[in-house]
């Protein structure tokens, strides 16, 4: 008995309960919400600053590293910007389309 030893199953011992679709949505919405973030707010400085970053590097195409929040996670985008829609609020880099209001920072190379 001395040379037992205990593995944790972690969350497999929870697999039973996925046969029920309510649980099944439960399971999938708890899983998600562990690693789920929430978006940083950006102070009107801060911002102000995005916005110059934006307009230096669109004028003298720069090359930039854009991070943004999508759907819980900080995504990093590196490219030139190729267009911009202001009417949508969307920038383009490399055909990615980026929303304006979810970019958290900027950094020009």
């Amino acid at each position: 008995m001395d040379n037992y030893v205990y593995h944790d199953r972690k969350m497999m011992k929870w697999m039973p309960f996925n046969a029920l679709l309510e649980q099944s949505d439960y399971l999938k919405e708890l899983f998600y919400g562990r690693t789920r973030k929430e978006m940083p707010i950006i102070s009107p400085d801060q911002e102000a600053d995005l916005n110059y970053k934006l307009e230096i590097a669109y004028l003298f195409n720069s090359e930039i590293i854009i991070t943004y929040f999508q759907d819980g996670n900080f995504i990093e985008v590196e490219g030139i910007i190729t267009r911009t829609d202001l009417y949508n609020k969307l920038i383009f880099i490399n055909e990615k389309e980026i929303s304006a209001k979810r970019i958290i920072s900027i950094e020009i190379i």
